[in-house]
């Protein structure tokens, strides 16, 4: 049946599980088969969309038997705007789902059999992010987000995983767009405007006439950061709390080392518990940022470096630097392998690795456990509820 399952065929299936990507896993013949907007344990009449080798894309005919963790989408938008994947899965099979995409990202990817608890920490499920990309255009007169698996815009007039001030951050858009200095033709006709919230209000960037732009505050553990709409700082800001007490816990020595820094998010509340801190953070508006955080809290003992990780790491291997008690490190997506080898060759006593993508953690931990370590607790955090997206934090210690 392989053999001949192609496109435009329908068939019936039953989903098994939510992969990494939102997309739920179904096998027919032996062929898996991944059903967006699908959730798991449900009877489905699918319809193949796409074709490979080894697996195949279909979307959803017919519901034949809803799964048991199924829900009505809150977002009028859901399905249309790319934004969410998950909204009609309920929160507590999203956070099944979530671990599962990390333990799955550990066997498959790192080859790590990880026979203990996986905990996730998780907050509100609606009206819990902070900052948000939203895209114009201008020709069309819409402004939103980008359709699923597209470059169009999405008409939003509300987003119910924002913020409430955010949310309403959004609507004030419609007014900005008819204002003269907004349709001035020098500007091109499609934008991206950043929104980011904080305790001292909200800002845009670009500005728009009318439309604030300042920098911004968070609290948190006591620490006020300043960061600025487009520049990097957690989205979720009520798990910033739990995020720190994961990543930096209580763990105190002599020197400690944070890479991929931002706004020193994690560098400050190290310099709270060791002698000496290094920060590093590659983006020079995001540095500034930092190196003004680490003044207005007073933070004599940290040296902040507007530099890649790599070079900096580089440097400290080839000067024998000692060998700090930590290094924290909060990578990209794309992670940390050009990175690692420096990190080992500083042969630090512990690591804790902070992941947005259970992908190339898995990769990355793989190697960190190759070159002589172990973990010793692994900690899913939910910061982007009704996505697919998880934050993931590790534990390791040199053997």
């Amino acid at each position: 049946m392989n053999e001949t399952l192609s496109v435009g065929d329908t068939v019936e299936v039953t989903t098994e599980r939510l992969a990494y990507g939102g997309d739920a896993v179904a096998r027919h013949a032996g062929l898996a088969i991944f059903v967006p907007f699908a959730a798991p344990d449900e009877r489905l009449r699918i319809r193949i969309t796409a074709r490979k080798k080894n697996f195949a894309r279909a979307v959803i005919d017919r519901i034949l038997e809803p799964s048991p963790s199924r829900r009505d989408p809150l977002c009028q938008y859901f399905g249309d705007c790319g934004g969410c994947q998950l909204q009609h899965i309920t929160y507590e099979s999203q956070l099944e789902s979530k671990v599962g995409f990390v333990r799955d990202a550990l066997e498959r990817i790192g080859r790590i059999d990880w026979p203990h608890e996986i905990k996730i920490r998780h907050g509100s499920e609606y009206g819990y992010r902070g900052r948000a990309q939203v895209k114009v255009d201008r020709r069309a007169g819409r402004v939103g987000f980008n359709r699923a698996s597209s470059n169009a815009v999405c008409d939003v007039t509300g987003c119910p995983i924002l913020v409430p001030e955010l949310d309403e951050a959004l609507r004030s858009l419609w007014s900005a767009l008819g204002h003269t200095s907004v349709g001035d033709n020098k500007l091109p006709n499609r934008l991206q405007i950043e929104l980011a919230a904080g305790e001292s209000g909200v800002s845009f960037e670009p500005a728009l006439e009318g439309l604030p732009r300042s920098a911004l505050q968070r609290t948190v553990h006591g620490t006020v950061y300043n960061f600025g709409p487009s520049t990097f700082f957690q989205a979720n800001p009520g798990l910033l709390e739990e995020l720190v007490d994961e990543a930096v816990g209580t763990a105190s020595g002599e020197v400690a080392i944070d890479l991929y820094a931002g706004v020193g998010l994690f560098t400050i509340q190290l310099a709270r518990l060791f002698n000496r801190v290094i920060g590093v953070e590659a983006d020079t508006a995001t540095a500034d940022f930092a190196r003004e955080n680490i003044r207005a809290n007073r933070m004599a003992n940290v040296e902040f470096h507007n530099d890649a990780a790599e070079p900096c790491l580089k440097r400290l291997v080839e000067a024998n630097a000692p060998a700090p008690d930590l290094v924290l490190l909060d990578p990209p997506r794309s992670g940390a392998a050009e990175a690692i080898s420096h990190i080992v060759g500083l042969k630090p006593s512990r690591i804790t690795y902070v992941s947005c993508d259970p992908t190339t953690f898995a990769r990355d931990l793989r190697t960190l456990l190759d070159s002589g370590y172990e973990v010793s607790r692994i900690t899913a955090i939910d910061l982007f509820p009704q996505t697919y997206h998880v934050e993931t934090v590790a534990a390791l210690e040199r053997r």
